[in-house]
């Protein structure tokens, strides 16, 4: 008996069955399939990164400022990302030029539980303002380099196309940007990272006990350099039309 007509020359259906592939309901299999195969995949292929988690308190939070001015970060715990890496973004602004790359990662989110969980906190997410190193893609970068530091900008753990086969959860997709050292306390700034600052009331704040920044690496400030090309002293310091900042 050769193949009925379509449905819509003779009003019958190909299926006439209650299945769907996408129904939770009966594809707990296919579904853990799934959850194990991008575990192994990450475990295969992933990186093995620092991750540092940003201790915030809401109780801390300042409303004024919209944020924890003190909050500091927990001491690092190992974790195995895959990572999509941007090195290509590089941005020339008034300060020189800046590496401005992003990242996306994948992380199976029991192997997030097993790395980060605690007892007072059984189901740990991550979270914007989090930072992760990429310890072993950097550990060996020629000069005295050091990994590169990220800040997680955003967490799903719903994108359809990329990571909810069957409609379900098996990963957290994360996204972030390369770290803007702040010397917050429990993050030590990326290796060769000589940041320049204007006078000495820079680096770590007192009553912390994070490594404290090495002396900064030239011998010009912006007092001397000024005086250098307008010196004001000459002219009893007279510079109201300019706003009196002197």
């Amino acid at each position: 008996m050769g193949e009925p007509f379509p449905s819509y020359a003779t009003g019958q259906r190909y299926f006439t069955g209650d299945y769907r592939a996408a129904d939770k309901s009966i594809n707990d299999n296919e579904r853990n399939n799934y959850y194990y195969y991008f575990k192994e995949q990450i475990d295969i292929y992933g990186v093995q990164t620092d991750y540092f988690v940003l201790n915030y308190q809401l109780s801390a939070h300042d409303g004024l400022y919209g944020e924890q001015p003190d909050a500091t970060y927990l001491a690092s715990k190992s974790v195995v990302m895959y990572v999509e890496l941007s090195e290509q973004s590089v941005l020339l602004n008034q300060f020189g030029i800046l590496g401005d790359d992003d990242v996306t990662a994948m992380i199976s989110i029991s192997s997030y539980y097993m790395a980060l969980s605690s007892e007072s906190d059984p189901r740990p997410e991550p979270k914007s303002g989090d930072v992760f190193m990429l310890t072993e893609y950097g550990n060996d970068r020629p000069g005295g380099r050091g990994a590169k530091m990220f800040e997680i900008t955003q967490r799903l753990d719903q994108e359809i196309s990329q990571i909810n086969p069957l409609m379900g959860h098996y990963m957290w997709m994360i996204k972030g940007k390369r770290l803007d050292y702040t010397f917050q306390p429990g993050l030590s700034a990326e290796k060769k990272s000589d940041q320049v600052y204007d006078d000495s009331f820079s680096g770590r704040l007192s009553g912390y006990t994070n490594e404290q920044t090495a002396s900064k690496s030239y011998d010009y400030d912006v007092d001397t350099d000024s005086s250098n090309v307008f010196d004001y002293s000459q002219y009893g310091d007279n510079d109201d039309v300019y706003g009196d900042y002197r």
